[in-house]
């Protein structure tokens, strides 16, 4: 059974240097349960989506699980630079607390990711800007999709 997948890419900045991550969407949880989006490095336009399997899941160290996926999907693809984006922290765009609710609402920005740097783990990177898949396409960016997965377009 292909699993449909649906979403937006993140354009990342580091100093000098930028790469991309997949942001999944669903209506839940369940929807994006399981699925990941690793980055080629030397290559960084290149995104490579897939689903865990059930031994992934099962692993209860987030880390040695990734690792896990990362080889399978290296092995299965031929590519050993993989990469996954690690988001050290979201920072919060400050609004006036006491201008009320409705207000708030109609100024509300989502906390913006900030990821370590693909290039230099010394590094923050930011998001500075979402792109929809086709834009990205457009772009010369590529999607790989591994597994039962299709892109909802």
């Amino acid at each position: 059974m292909t699993r449909t997948i649906n979403g937006v890419v993140r354009k990342i900045e580091s100093e000098s240097e930028v790469f991309f991550d997949f942001e999944f969407w669903g209506e839940s949880d369940q929807d994006t349960y399981g699925l990941l989006c690793f980055i080629q490095m030397s290559s960084p336009t290149k995104l490579f989506i897939t689903e865990m399997n059930a031994n992934e899941l099962a692993i209860s160290n987030d880390a040695i699980a990734l690792e896990s996926v990362k080889n399978r999907i290296s092995n299965e693809i031929g590519v050993k630079d993989l990469v996954f984006p690690k988001v050290i922290r979201f920072d919060k765009k400050m609004s006036d607390a006491n201008a009320g609710f409705q207000a708030y609402l109609k100024t509300y920005e989502k906390p913006v990711p900030v990821y370590e740097s693909i290039f230099d783990k010394t590094q923050e990177a930011k998001q500075v800007e979402k792109l929809s898949i086709d834009k990205f396409k457009q772009l010369g960016g590529q999607i790989k999709l591994i597994g039962q997965i299709s892109v909802e377009e």
